[in-house]
């Protein structure tokens, strides 16, 4: 946790030294020797280019840090919030499933390490990967003619279907717009997700000034 604590610091201290640089509400002046070889740099061009690179090195090493650190801490506290507020069948409509009345939530059928043994009848598994959401859960009811049945999601296989989400998907927003209220309500009250989300903002913020001012400076 110090270590990460010590990254987001330095992360945060270049992000915000780099927006003022590429900004103009803050500059360096005069020369930077190297050593004692009596090669000197023009210190305006060069601490630019010297910080940048700092700040992707930094930036990378706090996201490996804070994906092992606080991830799965955030990620549980995601699942806990999804499965109290029944978003599951915002995802994934029961009706396209084939329930047109009444339906249940029941815990994936199969053994899988990832989900407790503990976790309740209803509980829904849910994964969040790079530009996918996955879950494993079923649904149980009458069909139209009355009968009973089980729809299962998760890998898909001949008697499930899909539980994963992707860009191409409306219900992968949906889970991004139920992440990021979630979040953003927990984001000061609750140390791993502000550790976690506050510096990669600022990072964000110094990418995208960059961005911007260099296509500024090429377009004059």
């Amino acid at each position: 946790m110090d270590k990460v604590n010590t990254i987001l610091v330095l992360l945060i201290t270049f992000s915000l030294a780099l927006i003022a640089l590429f900004t103009g509400t803050g500059s360096v002046s005069g020369t930077l020797p190297i050593g004692s070889s009596g090669v000197t740099l023009q210190a305006p061009k060069a601490i630019p280019l010297i910080l940048t690179v700092i700040w992707l090195l930094l930036w990378q090493r706090f996201m490996v840090l804070s994906m092992h650190e606080n991830k799965p801490e955030i990620d549980k506290l995601i699942t806990n919030k999804l499965n109290a507020s029944g978003f599951v069948s915002r995802a994934f409509s029961p009706k396209t499933a084939g329930f047109p009345g009444t339906y249940g939530v029941c815990k994936w059928p199969w053994p899988d390490v990832k989900i407790p043994q503990a976790a309740a009848g209803n509980y829904v598994h849910y994964e969040r990967g790079l530009l996918a959401r996955r879950f494993k859960f079923s649904y149980f009811g009458n069909d139209s003619t009355g009968e009973g049945m089980f729809v299962h999601f998760g890998p898909k296989a001949s008697n499930i279907i899909n539980g994963t989400l992707t860009p191409l998907n409306l219900g992968y927003w949906k889970c991004l717009l139920f992440e990021m209220k979630y979040l953003i309500i927990r984001l000061f009250d609750t140390p791993s997700v502000g550790q976690h989300y506050i510096p990669h903002v600022i990072a964000w913020a110094a990418a995208l000034t960059i961005l911007i001012m260099s296509i500024h400076q090429f377009s004059i």
